[in-house]
């Protein structure tokens, strides 16, 4: 029921000033026991106890108030042996220029409330006005009950994999080890993404219960709310709507759980004229993926009414099922009054390799790239723009660079970076990919071009080119070809299938050890392939017995612990014995540091055999 009150009819004001007697009664009250007893006597005291207050120093068996009947207690003008109200008479305690026993009026003088006893029968006057006030409260109307939750078609968790997620949870609010330690126990919160990912592409759906507990974890993990959202279903998102704290849940991902199916036209109409701004992200991204082309429409049927920062989000969508088809919109929005909007539409435009756009950006590209036939060995010669028209400015070349950037390497770099990557080998006379990176550059632009490439083969997600920009793992990123920024190999990495991709970070480790591999490792499958998981064990190996303390190399245990294939666990039981004795040249008590390490690595892969077991369908 809801509690909120109201005033009841006695208290509230009216034509006798009730309502507005009782407000004075209480500011006078507090104003005395502001200011003090001695500086401010509450000469509220006596009408208060002519209406029914009694205290330390004054007489009276009871209490009175308007409309209030019953031993002890009178009416106003009745009489009784207790209090009296307003015009009546009695033992007790009387209205102002009444006598009586008790106390007097204004001026408070007589024996009822003299001296010391005034800052008590103030605290008494309090309390009981504040109870006659409590008194005249009526309950107010009640609110109207919750829509039931709806129904969550899928299977229940089967009761051990249920109590695994009551751990992991449980987990997630654990305090930190001391001292920095982590200890030998598995880091139950980093294994509750895995957990969620088995339990979603199984297709359980959450226990009732553990609904309040996901929706919290997803509100302090950002990276958690894709997967616990879809676990909770739609009973998740029915107890969002009552909980402020979870309203994150009712916006981007989560809002997709309310959207009508891309089939319901009516439904998808009503949705994106009316919807708030998260609603109608996540059912662009719907119908997109239902059907391209009726994404592109839907979009295309608002678009110039739309906010700049809300086309800009729009926009983003369409790389979902990007095709020829939307070539047409993309180009009509490189003329869009927003640089933001402009730069997002030539680069969707530069990954459509048939594109106008692209051969134009080709065809400005090639007249700054080419082959020096005059050099005695071919190589790249390269001339930058000398200057940014307003051409190039339309299809999205920002014409001022960043600080401490050249102009015209910065206009070149913009140019190849959007080129078709196709357009080269046949610039360099039919070499393939390889070839052309081999290729020596003049006047010290090979950082500049091979960079540019990068960029181009992580957009167009060429695998060719990124294999070439990569080169062999064996040779060192400095002296590779392409760059040698490991943030950017990882990027050309994502374009490799991922057993290639594996195979290469494997060999890269096993060549330059795992100080470097950090990055290139988060771009692999999970779990990893058997090559790079025997690759990394080897390298902690030998990390181990070369002395180095194992915290070093946190960032990749962690990584191996969320990462390798539980079945490597048995590889590893030798390296979690602490050994007899440390040589020289090891630094003190790593042993006992990497014999911690190595047995949270081994129990933590168990666990993770434990939660697919439990997830298994077999297992229920």
């Amino acid at each position: 029921m809801n509690t909120r009150a109201t005033t009841s009819a006695p208290y509230a004001a009216g034509p006798d000033g009730a309502g507005d007697d009782s407000a004075r009664v209480w500011e006078e009250l507090v104003t005395s026991a502001l200011l003090g007893t001695d500086r401010r006597p509450p000469s509220v005291l006596a009408g208060a106890a002519g209406a029914g207050v009694t205290g330390r120093g004054v007489t009276g068996p009871g209490v009175t108030g308007p409309g209030v009947t019953g031993p002890g207690v009178t009416e106003p003008g009745a009489t009784g042996p207790g209090v009296t109200g307003p015009g009546g008479t009695g033992p007790g305690v009387t209205e102002p220029g009444a006598t009586g026993p008790g106390a007097t009026g204004p001026g408070l003088t007589g024996p009822g409330l003299a001296g010391a006893d005034l800052p008590g029968a103030l605290l008494d006057a309090a309390a009981l006005h504040t109870v006659r006030r409590r008194a005249g409260l009526r309950p107010g109307p009640a609110a109207s009950p919750p829509d039931p939750a709806p129904e969550d078609p899928r299977r229940s968790l089967p009761e051990a994999a249920r109590r695994r997620l009551d751990q992991l949870l449980a987990g997630r609010a654990a305090p930190s080890p001391a001292a920095g330690r982590r200890g030998a126990a598995p880091d139950l919160a980093e294994l509750l993404p895995q957990w969620l990912a088995l339990a979603n592409e199984r297709g359980y759906k959450a226990p009732p219960a553990a609904l309040p507990a996901l929706l919290d974890a997803a509100r302090a993990r950002t990276d958690l709310r894709p997967q616990a959202l879809r676990l909770t279903g739609p009973r998740g998102l029915w107890l969002a709507g009552l909980n402020p704290e979870w309203r994150f849940a009712l916006r981007g991902t989560g809002a997709a759980g309310r959207l009508p199916s891309p089939e319901d036209t009516e439904g998808v109409r009503v949705l994106w004229d009316e919807g708030l701004f998260a609603e109608r992200v996540a059912l662009l991204a719907a119908v997109r993926t239902w059907e391209p082309a009726a994404g592109l429409a839907l979009l295309a049927s608002a678009w110039t009414a739309e906010r700049a920062e809300d086309r800009l989000m729009f926009l983003d969508s369409l790389r979902t099922g990007l095709s020829d088809a939307d070539e047409e919109f993309l180009e009509a929005a490189l003329a869009d009054r927003s640089r933001n909007v402009r730069a997002t539409a030539a680069e969707l435009l530069s990954a459509l390799p048939a594109s106008a756009f692209a051969g134009r950006m080709a065809g400005r590209a090639a007249t700054c790239v080419g082959l020096d036939r005059t050099a005695e060995v071919p190589t790249i010669s390269v001339e930058a723009p000398h200057e940014c028209d307003a051409a190039m400015q339309r299809d999205g070349v920002v014409p001022n660079p960043p600080t401490g950037r050249g102009e015209r390497s910065w206009w070149l770099g913009q140019l190849v970076e959007a080129a078709p990557l196709a357009c080269w080998p046949v610039r360099f006379g039919g070499r393939t990919p390889e070839e052309v990176v081999a290729l020596p550059v003049a006047d010290d632009w090979q950082g500049e071009l091979h960079a540019a490439w990068c960029r181009a083969a992580v957009r167009q997600r060429d695998a060719s080119w990124s294999r070439a920009l990569l080169g062999s793992p064996a040779i060192p990123p400095a002296t590779g070809p392409g760059t040698s920024s490991l943030a950017e190999r990882a990027q050309l990495l994502a374009t490799l299938p991922a057993d290639e991709r594996a195979r290469w970070v494997a060999s890269f480790v096993a060549a330059h050890g795992l100080s470097e591999a950090f990055q290139l490792l988060g771009v692999c499958a999970v779990p990893w392939a058997e090559p790079l998981g025997a690759a990394v064990i080897d390298a902690l190996d030998i990390a181990r017995d070369a002395g180095s303390y194992p915290w070093s190399f946190s960032g990749v245990m962690g990584l191996a612990e969320r990462c390798l294939a539980p079945e490597a666990a048995r590889h590893l039981d030798s390296l979690t014995a602490l050994p007899d004795e440390e040589e020289e040249d090891t630094a003190p008590g790593a042993g006992g540091y990497w014999s911690e390490a190595f047995q949270r690595l081994v129990s933590t892969l168990r666990l993770r055999a434990a939660m697919r077991a439990e997830l298994t369908p077999s297992a229920a």
